[in-house]
């Protein structure tokens, strides 16, 4: 079973670490996939992958792309966005919300880590 979770505010969060965790302890391939871009200083997202046991060719950048085009041959995919998780689970791979966002006002209000 392929797995993937987003970076920020997701896979950063200490409940999804524990997830993470027991899909690697159970031989679940286990991937990151961010809309960061490859070519800023990521050393934070190789850093906690290697600390939880993820390979670094496991690692996908999107580049701001939508993430449903990375995610075609996966089985699940945690998300804090319910934009993309919207897209991804319009696939066959299932995408789990895991946080909440909004905006009001133009000001983006998300939950405390």
């Amino acid at each position: 079973m392929k797995v993937s979770f987003d970076f920020d505010s997701t896979l950063t969060t200490e409940p999804m670490q524990r997830l993470c965790k027991l899909y690697l302890s159970k031989g679940f391939d286990v991937y990151i996939t961010t809309s960061r871009f490859e070519v800023t200083n990521n050393n934070d997202l190789f850093k906690l992958a290697d600390e939880l046991g993820i390979k670094k060719e496991n690692i996908r950048f999107t580049n701001m792309q939508q993430k449903y085009l990375f995610l075609k041959d996966f089985d699940i995919h945690y998300d804090d966005d319910d934009l993309e998780i919207m897209e991804i689970n319009g696939t066959d791979c299932v995408g789990v919300c895991v946080g909440y966002k909004w905006v009001q006002n133009g000001i983006l209000y998300e939950p405390n880590n």
